[in-house]
């Protein structure tokens, strides 16, 4: 494929308008990735050892419908691909758990392998080759991910994919750098063991 340019905003004067456009709120993403950080942190030495991703993943996924779905935003799972779909704005988003977010030289990656129904979705022409019980689906679409990693670091970016994983980003846009953004959820009281702790959940 052809070099992709890509579109990095990364202060809010840049990231609140593009936001705006795709009417999202920074506050709710940042709530969806507290929600999605917190219920990684839940695991134990007893839970599998692909947990803490599959609960992240899980609960911002649950968090990301939770926040938006309503009006224009609705539930999606074409193709496999569980996103929210906004048809006015031609628009669809998901949850992925990255390796590294919120870094100029370096372009995430899934934790996990995504599928080809992602990689049909992410690539310019987003929904070309779905089913045909999703007709009429134009090529002009978007797919975004909410990415969050190990950290707390998040983007809702754009990304393209090949064998499952991401090997260009048309648009990324920066809204936390991690733990030291000012979170709005924090954990409180951490025993020394860390295995039976509820995690208590403070808003500022």
């Amino acid at each position: 494929m052809n070099p992709v340019e890509t579109v990095i905003l990364r202060e809010p004067w840049e990231v609140q308008p593009r936001l705006q456009e795709l009417t999202l709120s920074l506050n709710k993403l940042l709530e969806i990735r507290d929600i999605a950080v917190l219920e990684g942190a839940n695991v134990t030495a007893f839970h599998a050892a692909n947990a803490e991703g599959t609960f992240r993943y899980h609960h911002g996924t649950w968090a990301l419908r939770d926040r938006f779905v309503g009006g224009d935003w609705m539930v999606n799972r074409s193709n496999g691909v569980e996103t929210i779909r906004n048809e006015v704005l031609k628009l669809a988003i998901g949850f992925c758990n990255v390796d590294l977010a919120c870094v100029d030289r370096y372009d995430p990656q899934p934790r996990t392998k995504k599928g080809n129904g992602a990689a049909r979705a992410a690539s310019p022409g987003l929904f070309e080759h779905l089913p045909k019980y999703v007709p009429g689906i134009p090529r002009e679409w978007q797919f975004f991910y909410l990415m969050v990693d190990d950290k707390g670091a998040a983007e809702l970016s754009r990304p393209v994919l090949e064998a499952g994983r991401f090997i260009a980003m048309i648009e990324r846009l920066y809204l936390a750098h991690g733990s030291d953004d000012g979170s709005t959820i924090r954990v409180l009281d951490v025993p020394d063991t860390g295995q039976d702790f509820d995690p208590q959940i403070v808003r500022k």
